[in-house]
Order: C-alpha cells, then sequence, then structure tokens
C-alpha cells in the first residue's frame, strides 16, 4: 500500500511539473500596430499579419531583433525593370 501511494505522489508531482514547465516556456514575438509601431509581446497576435518577427525564447532576443530591424533603412526598388 505504502509504495502504489509513493508512485502516485511520484506520478502527480510529475505531471504538475510538466504543466508548469510548458506555461512558463513562453514566446515573444515583434508585432507591428496599426500606427506602424513595434513593439515586444509575450503572446502570438491573432493577426499573423501583424508578426514582424519572432518567435523569440527571451524577451531580450526580441528587444534586439526589434532595434535592428528599426535601424535598418528600407531598400529601394531598382529604377528600371530587370
Amino acid at each position: 500500500m505504502k509504495k502504489l501511494l509513493r508512485w502516485i505522489v511520484v506520478m502527480a508531482a510529475l505531471v504538475a511539473f510538466a504543466f508548469a514547465t510548458v506555461a512558463v516556456a513562453a514566446d515573444f514575438y515583434v508585432v507591428k500596430d496599426a500606427q506602424g509601431k513595434m513593439t515586444v509581446v509575450d503572446k502570438k497576435p491573432a493577426d499573423e499579419k501583424s508578426v514582424v518577427k519572432g518567435p523569440f525564447k527571451t524577451k531580450d532576443e526580441a528587444e534586439n531583433a526589434m532595434k535592428a530591424g528599426a535601424a535598418k533603412k528600407p531598400v529601394k526598388p531598382p529604377a528600371e525593370g530587370c
């Protein structure tokens, strides 16, 4: 009886640990709103078109990617065709 109770307690602890690990592992995304402002969010937006970059494992990675993307100037297309 003691072995069965111990086994149940260990299994319950493992299941609780697995759920806690999944809940902690958040992804971060760089998104652009309607006004063109870029921000970092911790949930994937419902509108896929607003996601600029992501997912990132940490908020720092997402912020660095946002700053690097904002520093780049847009590429001007050639005046003549190919």
